[in-house]
């Protein structure tokens, strides 16, 4: 009985943590926008529960109807349906509000999630030849970029996404990159 006493008299800090914050609505059927702060793909997954920040700074449970995913200009965002949202008007009411998830369930999604810690000298390739080596992994909040040195001795940016990334493996210490195109004449 303790420990759940315990429980209950934990900070809000440390029960939640903020993953985005809702930019705008979305549609007629009550659906939002969020931006999320942290790059997890999967973020809404494994959430069917997430609470929103009142301007009060309290904590509501908003349960989640629907997820679409969608990427743009390499950045990652949610169009969400909570069940108790059911128009255009109620959806505005919640634009710049916080979102929050349990902290033990985003902890263990970024866990699942995360890159090797060190990318550094991992061999780039694409269509079974060798692009170059990764100097860096550059932070972003959309999410990682890795920093290659070309064979060609010039530098490439490459987006940690699924467009580009097509397997890290660190045994071998290679990526394997796929449509290096699309960045070759923006790099």
């Amino acid at each position: 009985m303790e420990s759940t006493r315990e429980a209950m008299l934990e900070p809000i800090e440390n029960q939640y943590e903020k993953i985005g914050y809702i930019s705008r609505s979305h549609g007629v059927q009550g659906e939002v926008l969020i931006i999320p702060d942290i790059y997890a793909p999967t973020l809404f997954d494994v959430l069917d529960l997430v609470r929103l920040e009142t301007s009060r700074g309290d904590l509501i449970p908003a349960r989640i109807e629907s997820v679409r995913v969608q990427e743009k200009n390499n950045r990652l965002s949610f169009f969400v349906k909570f069940e108790h949202v059911i128009d255009r008007t109620q959806a505005e009411k919640l634009k710049s509000r916080s979102v929050f998830a349990d902290r033990d369930v985003v902890e263990s999604l970024l866990d699942s999630d995360t890159l090797p810690l060190d990318l550094t000298s991992f061999q780039v390739f694409s269509d079974g030849k060798s692009v170059g080596v990764v100097d860096v992994l550059l932070e972003n909040p959309a999410h990682p970029i890795l920093q290659v040195t070309t064979n060609d001795q010039e530098q490439l940016l490459i987006p940690v996404v699924d467009e580009y990334i097509a397997d890290i493996d660190e045994d071998t210490q290679q990526i394997q990159c796929k449509n290096l195109e699309q960045l070759r004449g923006i790099s």
